[in-house]
């Protein structure tokens, strides 16, 4: 079988994801900033506590007052930590239609399982059918002459069974298959998913 390639199917659709990627980005790092001004901030809260236990009456309203800047811009970061999580949501929403919009300009429709079964199933058959006329063509080639010695009265009392055992049935493609069917749906279906069957046997090649 000829190797199979999948063109491309989703290039659009990677277009809007570089796009989302580089929106998304910006936001990341805004919040990288943010945590990084978080994290100094209350590192300089840690070190003014550690300095009002120890400080006298002038520096601690000092230390007090800085607290309270520290404390200040701690909560406006938390907010504007809460605002780039909506902001985040609102990105995603905007993605949403053109993200569909790019996937429904995919070429997967070219890809029919259908038509590949019908056309194996074709072959199959004709192959099949090519093999059996060709048996049976050389069978009624000499049926005649068998005939005669297997179908004469006196032989089928010896061997009765003769006129039974060797016929056209016996010479013809062997079949030995117990399922309904070659090919379920749900053999079909599992290829799709881009898996074989269960059980499923590769035939050695005949060199």
């Amino acid at each position: 079988m000829a190797q199979i390639k999948v063109k491309k199917l989703f290039t659009e659709v990677e277009k809007v994801i570089a796009a989302y990627k580089e929106e998304a980005e910006k936001l990341d790092r805004q919040e990288q900033e943010l945590r990084a001004e978080f994290e100094s901030l209350q590192a300089e809260m840690t070190a003014n506590i550690l300095a009002q236990a120890n400080a006298g009456v002038s520096d601690l309203v000092y230390l007090k007052i800085q607290a309270k800047d520290i404390s200040q811009k701690s909560e406006i970061i938390n907010v504007l930590l809460e605002e780039l999580k909506q902001e985040r949501v609102d990105l995603k929403l905007k993605f949403v239609p053109l993200y569909r919009q790019a996937l429904g300009k995919s070429p997967y429709p070219e890809y029919e399982a259908t038509e590949i079964v019908e056309r194996y199933k074709y072959q199959m058959l004709k192959e099949i059918s090519e093999i059996g006329k060709q048996m049976r063509t050389q069978y009624y080639e000499i049926a005649p002459d068998i005939e005669e010695i297997f179908h004469d009265k006196d032989v089928l009392e010896q061997f009765p069974r003769l006129a039974y055992t060797h016929t056209y049935d016996s010479y013809k493609p062997k079949f030995n298959w117990f399922n309904n069917s070659v090919v379920s749906k749900s053999d079909v279906l599992t290829a799709c998913d881009g898996s074989l069957p269960q059980g499923l046997k590769q035939l050695k090649e005949v060199k």
